[in-house]
């Protein structure tokens, strides 16, 4: 379980799916959600997807071996006071919101 700074400050997320037996880039490939440009309804939807995926993340040691997969989530606040957050979440326990987000990414403004 990870505790998540307020996410008001987030500037940016990242979500990138890892793991897996065979490296397909198109599956690695990183979906970037730019927080202080998107709708605000967008920015309530990923803030709540974050919320329910913190306390299912796991260290990434618990994520390896076999054919498991995970969801890399990264939190850019981008400033000194709050230091940007990373956790990984495994696909079989990620919220559905969130694979919804990576594999449909919304779109920016």
């Amino acid at each position: 379980m990870i505790e998540l700074p307020s996410l008001d400050l987030a500037l940016l997320v990242r979500l990138t799916r890892e793991g897996g037996l065979a490296y397909l880039p198109a599956m690695a490939r990183p979906r970037s959600i730019d927080l202080a440009t998107c709708p605000p309804e967008v920015r309530r939807e990923v803030c709540d997807a974050l919320q329910r995926a913190a306390p299912v993340a796991v260290a990434r040691d618990a994520c390896a071996g076999g054919d498991r997969r995970y969801f890399r989530v990264e939190v850019v606040y981008g400033g000194a006071e709050v230091p940007d957050v990373s956790f990984d979440v495994p696909e079989t326990d990620a919220p559905d919101t969130l694979v919804r987000l990576w594999k449909e990414p919304p779109r920016q403004e």
